[in-house]
């Protein structure tokens, strides 16, 4: 049996497909507001966490996987595939590749492959897909590892964010800046960058100007395959009229949408949308 085990960044509680050759699981990240903490599993409130979050005047603080959750994931017999958010925004990466070799020492013929996505959210569960593909194809631990890096670095992501809390709260936006943007309606656009990084590109004032230029990001950079992904915040409107956009100006695509769970509702709050292509 194949183990493939993501941190919660992957917006995805189940994996189809490979029943019996492939297992899949997920291990939460925690999110902290005030004093209360929020675990990203199937039980968490969305809702509840981002009022929270809207309500409190502080930066939350966000917990990845520690390497003693990683390793008991890699435990069961046969090889593992892991995948953790990007490196530049949190620890998890590294928390993985600690109880990788924190099992190597017990167990030195133990094939373990951790790829960090250098993304979040719908580009991760893009590379969790592929890999079940690659598993299904019969090809070998090391074949799948360098062809997911690969991928990681043709699929790109970019985002809009129609709420500026946590911006406001983290000084990369001004107060008075960000609270009138949103009282106008104005969406932040940016990009995932080549590092894992999270860069700002431009605003977009109301929906159908956002989806145009969410559109014409995707077209200058072009896409990695046949398939774009796209995890929204409580947003299924929007989410629905750019999936209808996107398969209206690329032909042949097949647009997947997907809710945000926690840790990424954190990330691109409320109505915020999140594209993997």
């Amino acid at each position: 049996m194949w183990h493939i085990v993501s941190d919660s960044c992957c917006d995805l509680y189940s994996l189809e497909g490979g029943e019996g050759i492939v297992d899949f699981a997920t291990i939460p990240f925690s999110i902290r507001i005030g004093d209360r903490e929020y675990i990203d599993d199937e039980s968490i409130s969305v809702e509840e966490m981002l009022t929270a979050n809207e309500n409190h005047s502080e930066m939350a603080q966000t917990a990845c996987p520690a390497p003693g959750q990683w390793r008991e994931k890699f435990e069961p017999e046969g090889p593992v595939l892991a995948f953790t958010i990007s490196g530049a925004l949190s620890g998890s990466y590294n928390s993985a590749c600690i109880a990788k070799q924190m099992l190597l020492e017990d167990e030195p013929d133990k094939q373990i492959a951790i790829i960090d996505s250098k993304a979040t959210g719908p580009e991760v569960a893009m590379l969790i897909m592929k890999a079940r593909d690659l598993i299904l194809e019969g090809r070998t631990i090391g074949e799948i590892e360098t062809a997911l890096n690969r991928e990681a670095d043709r699929i790109h992501t970019v985002f809009a964010l129609a709420s500026y809390h946590n911006l406001i709260k983290s000084g990369r936006v001004n107060r008075l800046i960000g609270l009138i943007a949103g009282h106008l309606g104005f969406w932040g656009i940016g990009i995932g960058s080549d590092e894992g990084e999270i860069n700002i590109r431009g605003k977009a004032r109301g929906d159908k100007s956002m989806i145009r230029f969410l559109v014409e990001e995707i077209r200058k950079v072009g896409t990695a395959g046949k398939e774009i992904l796209i995890s929204h915040c409580m947003n299924e409107k929007c989410a629905q009229a750019l999936q209808q956009q996107l398969e209206e100006t690329f032909n042949g695509i097949r647009v997947i949408l997907m809710r945000t769970r926690g840790l990424d509702s954190f990330y691109a709050e409320r109505r915020g949308l999140i594209v993997g292509f």
